[in-house]
């Protein structure tokens, strides 16, 4: 008879959680939109609001010109339409230095946003666009570091 080891189960739950559930999740490069406030940049901040979410759904499908409206929104806010995170924005030009299709802007975006940043954000973005690569492209990262 087959005797249940609760230990092992436990052990095996745990391994399954550490493969399902990574600890840096792709949904934290993805820009938060905000309430866009009343105002004269009201209209061009509901636009960005907009134009963002579809960048998110076109972006995961490798789409380039979505990556980067990301990564610039994650860097400038887009008219207060997006939470302003310079580690997500780190993370979408890593990813853009990876996807092949990379311009000297891209380069000169990449150094802008991800040089001024700790050690502790730069090791933080290089493991969500590891993750991210890793999701859109069905590839590792290869180190296109210019941090």
């Amino acid at each position: 008879l087959h005797k249940e080891n609760p230990m092992l189960k436990f052990l095996l739950a745990l391994s399954m959680g550490v493969f399902c559930v990574s600890p840096l999740q792709a949904g934290d490069v993805t820009p938060v939109t905000k309430s866009c406030q009343p105002g004269a940049k009201q209209a061009q901040c509901e636009r960005w609001v907009t134009d963002i979410k579809k960048a998110v759904a076109l972006a995961y499908k490798g789409d380039n010109g979505a990556q980067r409206t990301i990564a610039f929104c994650l860097s400038t806010g887009c008219h207060g339409a997006v939470a302003i995170d310079k580690v997500a924005s780190c993370s979408w030009h890593l990813v853009i230095a990876n996807s092949g299709s990379t311009t000297v802007l891209d380069s000169s975006n990449t150094r802008n946003t991800c040089r001024p940043m700790t050690a502790a954000e730069k090791d933080e973005s290089r493991a969500l666009a590891s993750d991210l690569v890793q999701k859109i492209y069905k590839r590792p990262m290869v180190k296109t570091d210019q941090m």
